[in-house]
């Protein structure tokens, strides 16, 4: 087996070598795309401007979202874990993936499972009772996703055209009705994978597919930023430009004049899923590596971005490459090279982990294929937090974080540039709050 030593230098080694472009670039954007200015106006009740007094200002929220699944919410056996999972997740995200799976949501016809009361399924908590925690505990979240041919029920008939595009309108129409304050919808996800599939039916078939997904969501989600997903698309982008398959697919539905509001691009490194032998664990920890290649990264994001469109990285794994200190401390160092690049990069609005705690991630009987095995959580096993949850914690509450003690002038202004974001303001034991909004002005009259 490799030593805690030769996997780091696998691994960081690329980073290592573009560490110039990754810290000058990431703060350059930093600063110009993840900051505004505030011009603060204190004053009394009677409109008298307050000079030189002391204010203090505490950043409560960010703009930027960073995100997980939610699919373990109330999924444990014991109220304990189920707990500590709820506060958690309102610690360490500000955003949610709730999963809209068919299978999983409508296992029998006619009868979802929308309802927070409804019957159990693995890794599918029920939309209401995410939608309730979300909501309770200020995270926005996310509906992933209304089109997969992947996860989709038994009882569908998969071979007749029309009755399965009549049912997926009817799909649409029944999650339209019934939510509305999604932060953005998923409606087609992981169309390059589909052949790898066996549960296909002949949606899959069509060939404008794309075109019809998002005329059926822009019919009945309006007002909701539409997302395509795709899988692990990112460095395939970076050596292959523009002639990359999810560039020609998006750059081609785009001229067709499809409405799509964001891309979504996927980052899994699933490191060892399959291996069936320590030898096969040990080669599959000396590939990969270009998926934390800063330069890798860069590029392939500005291949999208060239798209006009934002970008979202929607579903991020990290391995841990074994159980040492140590093994924890380089998915923390990846996990902040690969968050650095993405909040350095000005088309990025938000970054969501897929699996949190170890041990609960998809893992197929009918297959050899475990993402357990990866043990890419940002928790352990019991729920306790890896070192790379603490960095994430670190990275938003501290590092791109504004807390600050400022005075104001002798008109009663105080002006600051700080991330965008929710902000408190305590003068005088009492509080206030205001935000710093990216494109808008940001000046504010306050009274004390």
């Amino acid at each position: 087996m490799l030593s805690s030593q030769e996997k780091r230098e696998i691994w960081l080694k690329d980073a290592i070598a573009c560490r110039d472009l990754l810290e000058d670039r990431a703060a350059k954007t930093i600063e110009m795309h993840r900051k505004g200015y505030c011009r603060l106006k204190i004053t009394d009740a009677n409109g008298n401007p307050l000079p030189y007094k002391k204010i203090k200002i505490s950043q409560i929220s960010h703009d930027f979202k960073f995100g997980a699944n939610i699919f373990m919410l109330d999924e444990f056996k014991n109220e304990k874990d189920n707990t500590t999972y709820r506060e958690n997740f309102k610690k360490y995200f500000n955003l949610a993936t709730v999963p809209f799976y068919w299978d999983g949501l409508e296992p029998e016809k006619d009868k979802p499972r929308y309802n927070k009361n409804s019957p159990g399924v693995y890794r599918r908590p029920s939309p209401d009772l995410c939608v309730e925690y979300c909501s309770e505990n200020n995270i926005d979240y996310k509906l992933h996703c209304l089109v997969y041919d992947k996860f989709i029920p038994s009882w569908l008939p998969k071979n007749d055209m029309l009755k399965m595009e009549k049912l997926y309108e009817k799909r649409f129409a029944e999650i339209a009705k019934r939510y509305s304050g999604f932060w953005e919808i998923e409606v087609i996800n992981e169309l390059l994978c589909e052949h790898a599939w066996k549960t296909q039916s002949v949606i899959s078939d069509k060939k404008d597919i794309i075109e019809w997904a998002f005329a059926l969501a822009n019919k009945y989600f309006p007002k909701n930023h539409l997302v395509i997903n795709e899988g692990n698309p990112i460095n395939p982008a970076a050596r292959e430009d523009w002639r990359s398959p999810y560039y020609l697919l998006l750059e081609n539905a785009l001229l067709k004049g499809v409405k799509i509001d964001k891309i979504g691009l996927q980052h899994h490194q699933f490191c060892g899923a399959n291996a069936k032998s320590d030898e096969e664990y040990t080669a599959a920890v000396k590939r990969g590596s270009k998926m934390f290649d800063p330069y890798e990264l860069y590029k392939g994001l500005d291949t999208f971005a060239a798209l006009g469109l934002p970008l979202e990285l929607t579903e991020v794994t990290i391995p841990t490459f074994g159980e040492a200190a140590e093994d924890e401390e380089l998915q923390a160092d990846l996990l902040e090279i690969l968050y650095t690049v993405c909040f350095g990069h000005s088309s990025v609005d938000a970054v969501v982990y897929w699996n949190v705690p170890d041990g609960y991630a998809y893992a197929p009987s009918s297959s050899n294929w475990d993402e357990n095995a990866c043990r890419g959580g940002l928790w352990h096993h019991d729920l306790t937090p890896k070192k790379s949850a603490e960095r994430l914690f670190y990275l938003f509450n501290e590092k791109w974080h504004t807390d600050l003690t400022i005075m104001t002038n002798q008109d009663g202004f105080a002006e600051f540039k700080g991330f965008f974001g929710e902000y408190s303001i305590e003068f005088e034991n009492k509080t206030s709050t205001f935000a710093i909004r990216k494109n808008e002005t940001n000046n504010y009259n306050l009274e004390f």
